[in-house]
């Protein structure tokens, strides 16, 4: 599984997410977008890495450079099929960049199903036009 992740609000429920993957042994790629504001609060790709691999609980984590564009790693990884799913977590500024390069289409085409943590729980918008089936406002509770 793909995670495509920074810090954001949403980050316990991104964890809790790939706590929840681990347990049904599921092993992770983490990528950590570039911030695009240099103010906004972000993760630094180790420290993501860590958290990541916390959440997993033993589950193998890989860290894959994503280099000045996101946007173009993830679609080379899903045309690769490195990637069976993808579990985006990132602020909506980074969203654009997925539509610029038609990652949308590519990846349901391929059928690689994405689950969308919505980054701010209070001021989540739908119309950021991923397809409603991807986005994920809530994660059940742990079992």
């Amino acid at each position: 599984m793909l995670v495509v992740a920074n810090l954001t609000e949403s980050t316990p429920r991104l964890l809790e997410e790939v706590q929840r993957r681990a347990r049904s042994g599921c092993d992770f790629t983490l990528t950590v977008p570039p911030e695009r504001h240099p103010d906004a609060p972000d993760w630094t790709p180790e420290e993501g890495l860590e958290l990541v691999r916390r959440a997993a609980a033993g589950r193998q984590v890989e860290l894959v450079d994503c280099g000045g564009d996101a946007a173009a790693t993830i679609g080379d990884l899903v045309e690769q099929g490195t990637c069976d799913e993808i579990v985006l977590s990132t602020p909506p500024e980074h969203h654009t960049h997925w539509h610029r390069h038609g990652l949308p289409k590519q990846i349901q085409a391929l059928g690689v199903p994405v689950t969308v943590i919505p980054p701010d729980p209070s001021g989540w918008s739908y119309s950021h036009g991923f397809p409603d089936d991807w986005v994920r406002p809530e994660i059940s509770p742990l079992t």
